[in-house]
């Protein structure tokens, strides 16, 4: 069994990334789980692994659970449980992308930077580098359900509230019709007898 590095990036300001070490027979459920212990996330999101090249393009589908998504006629892409990190494994400095959590967009760059032989009694996968600290799982949250920042129209349109004190114009010997504090009305129409 060889051990694979990998260099994981978090798409997001934080530019937070931890190095992960994991067995060429090992799965990428596997995997999953290493990354999201790595970062701090502990929910039980959908996540899925794309299979990449240098430009970071969406390759083969490897799924944590099957969601019935695939094309018609052609075989569901095997899970995360079922295939092994070795499966996927064509050059020295392959990539994969990692999606976790589909509707708040966790997006991680996964890049292979060395393989060597496992060490004796070390458990594997395992992190070996943190840097940077990464947002929590749960920011993104709040955010998706507010407008977006450079939305100024919201604004615009709550900002305007009548000031009593503006001057509208009138004299105080205008007649204001009915309502006025002359006739001691409320301005509404008096009320049919069956509403008292």
């Amino acid at each position: 069994m060889r051990i694979y590095r990998f260099r994981v990036l978090l798409d997001d300001a934080s530019e937070a990334f931890r190095d992960i070490e994991i067995g060429s027979e090992q799965d990428f459920r596997q995997l999953h789980e290493a990354i999201k212990q790595a970062f701090g996330f502990t929910g039980s999101e959908m996540a899925c692994f794309y299979v990449s090249d240098e430009e970071w393009n969406k390759g083969a589908e490897i799924p944590l659970a099957d969601l019935g998504f695939g094309e018609e006629g052609t075989p569901p892409p095997a899970l995360m449980d079922q295939v092994y990190i070795s499966d996927h494994i064509r050059s020295t400095r392959q990539r994969f992308l990692y999606v976790y959590d589909f509707l708040h967009m966790w997006v991680f760059m996964v890049e292979l930077i060395g393989a060597h032989p496992p060490e004796k009694e070390v458990h594997y996968p395992r992190m070996v580098l943190s840097f940077g600290t990464p947002p929590a799982e749960n920011s993104r949250m709040d955010a998706a359900l507010l407008p977006p920042d450079e939305d100024d129209s919201y604004a615009e349109d709550t900002a305007e509230v009548y000031d009593p004190e503006e001057d509208l114009g009138f004299d105080d010997d205008d007649d204001l019709g009915p309502g006025s504090e002359d006739d001691g009305l409320s301005g509404h129409e008096p009320l049919p007898d069956e509403y008292h």
